[in-house]
């Protein structure tokens, strides 16, 4: 019986992306949840209360774009920070346009028809595009856990410009229970803005005096919260219910224990100065 060894796999060798390192890319999660409730909040507003919707956001997640973007009705709004580029998928405009106009329903394309983009549609996703932009723009300048500015980034449409590759896109999954349909919105944040999301996620570098701090030996940046036991009086119950409002109990300070997280280390002397207590004549607890 011969044994045959099969060739052992080679794995493929993992290619190190350029624009993420250094990146605080496993943070990213942060701010696609403080965008969720940000998106959900604005279309409970303006969709679900002005017309007793049921739109929710599912989810939101942040990625690159590794290859060419998917074809889609991109629109680009431009700031001066940088240009955002938005693409709303067509079952959400539908499901928007049917509460708009009073139907029960989204419209459907007559079947073996391939779907054609209105003039209405067109200008439903300019407004709503532009909408959801100034909301990411403006989580992006409070930053995550901070509230929303009153006034928003203000963009103007510049064109139909899809995002280019290696952009970052947050991809947000909408979902109207009442019509039972599903879609994204897709929204693809150029260098200018991702550099404020970098820094809004970078922990702040320490000042120089910190650093200077940490350079020092760990004896002296090591600090300790030391509890002086000052007294320790016993009392007879009965001579205890017996005390009253202005009664003197007679005590005297000597010899104090010192401890660290309730571990006795010292015995030390109390004395007074200049009118406060201190403690002196440190020794060691056998």
């Amino acid at each position: 019986m011969t044994d045959t060894i099969s060739p052992s796999r080679t794995e493929p060798p993992m290619v190190l992306d350029a624009g993420t390192l250094g990146r605080p890319v496993h943070l990213l999660a942060r701010i696609s949840k403080q965008v969720r409730e940000d998106l959900a909040e604005l279309l409970r507003l303006r969709l679900n209360v002005r017309y007793r919707a049921r739109f929710e956001v599912e989810q939101v997640a942040m990625r690159r774009l590794d290859t060419r973007a998917p074809d889609a009705a991109w629109l680009s709004f431009g700031a001066a920070t940088g240009d955002i580029a938005c693409t709303i998928e067509r079952s959400v405009l539908m499901s928007v346009l049917a509460y708009r106009y009073g139907l029960r329903t989204p419209p459907v394309d007559p079947p073996g028809e391939a779907p054609r983009e209105t003039a209405t549609e067109e200008r439903l996703a300019a407004l709503l595009g532009q909408q959801f932009v100034e909301l990411l723009a403006g989580r992006i300048e409070a930053g995550v856990g901070s509230p929303l500015p009153q006034r928003l980034p203000l963009f103007k449409p510049v064109g139909r410009l899809p995002p280019a590759r290696g952009s970052w896109l947050m991809e947000a999954r909408i979902v109207e229970h009442a019509h039972n349909s599903r879609g994204s919105i897709c929204l693809a944040v150029s260098d200018g803005w991702m550099n404020r999301v970098w820094h809004q996620l970078t922990p702040l570098r320490a000042k120089a005096g910190e650093q200077l701090e940490q350079a020092a030996p760990l004896p002296t940046r090591l600090a300790l919260t030391l509890v002086a036991r000052l007294l320790q009086k016993d009392i007879p119950l009965g001579q205890l219910a017996d005390l009253q409002v202005g009664d003197v109990i007679p005590i005297s300070l000597g010899t104090t224990d010192v401890l660290i997280d309730d571990s006795r280390l010292f015995t030390a002397t109390v004395a007074e100065h200049q009118g406060k207590l201190c403690l002196t004549s440190f020794a060691d607890v056998d």
